[in-house]
């Protein structure tokens, strides 16, 4: 087995559906897996895709784990040399998997730890993909790019790779532990990402696979809501009290206040917003 692709559920089948299609209809020529971990989903999910694709690895999860644990639980159950960490929200529009296994066997001599594409939005243009470490710079140059800069992908080495199209051994997978079983959702692939960066890897964004990524597939349209938001920020609380101490976490949580707050301006009520900054200060 070359590749085991890890697809996460929560309440998407339909979604999931039309990412196995894909799957299907686009990868050939390469021996590879499908693993389904399902979060409790109560959409009726593993009735309806055990009956669509017997050959799916089914497991479930047991409770809604979040997506670093769930991804955790897949990769005990992988059989393949290399792990594809791929989002129910995704549509593969070619052999994106043979794609990304060949690049990694001609790449050997590279010290690579994860690889991903340049992901695309559902008009086909090129969507998040990846990021800098969080740091006082970035989250300045966060702001800046918001304000001026309107595309920012190129063909680069990059520190962290989005977790819709994340593709690395298993070796290197469990060399790190795998993701941090703290962090429910949000800043699990940029922790991994970091641990790998800190053995000595590189990761990288690669031209030639082509995925559509229809962002945020398990909470609806609303990409910004404030559930999403307390979430995301509670997880990037955690991610800089783990990897900053001292000087650094005071200046990076002073930074960090005022560029948050400098942004916050959500159609949220009153009484989300006083949550929202309470969270942000509170670190």
């Amino acid at each position: 087995m070359k590749v085991s692709t890890i697809i996460v559920n929560y309440n998407t089948k339909d979604l999931l559906k039309q990412c196995l299609e894909s799957i299907l209809k686009k990868v050939i020529d390469i021996d590879y897996e499908v693993i389904v971990v399902d979060n409790a989903s109560i959409d009726g999910s593993e009735v309806f895709i055990k009956s669509l694709f017997p050959s799916v690895v089914w497991s479930n999860a047991g409770g809604n784990l979040g997506f670093g644990r769930a991804n955790n639980l897949g990769a005990k159950h992988a059989q393949g040399e290399y792990l594809f960490l791929l989002n129910s929200d995704t549509i593969l529009e070619n052999n994106a998997i043979k794609i990304f296994y060949d690049y990694m066997l001609t790449h050997k001599s590279e010290k690579i730890g994860a690889i991903g594409c340049y992901l695309l939005d559902a008009e086909g243009k090129v969507n998040l993909s990846g990021g800098v470490f969080p740091s006082p710079y970035s989250e300045i140059k966060y702001l800046y790019d918001r304000i001026f800069v309107k595309n920012k992908d190129r063909n680069l080495n990059i520190d962290y790779i989005t977790g819709a199209d994340l593709f690395i051994s298993k070796r290197i997978f469990d060399k790190t532990g795998g993701f941090d079983p703290n962090i429910f959702m949000y800043y699990e692939e940029t922790d991994i990402q970091l641990r790998i960066n800190q053995m000595g890897y590189i990761n990288r964004l690669i031209q030639g696979p082509r995925i559509v990524h229809l962002e945020g597939g398990s909470f609806g349209s609303n990409i910004l809501s404030f559930n999403r938001f307390m979430m995301s920020q509670r997880s990037f609380n955690y991610y800089i009290r783990k990897h900053y101490k001292g000087l650094d976490y005071i200046i990076f949580r002073l930074t960090m206040i005022f560029i948050r707050l400098t942004i916050l301006a959500k159609p949220w009520s009153f009484a989300e917003r006083i949550k929202a900054y309470s969270l942000v200060i509170k670190g």
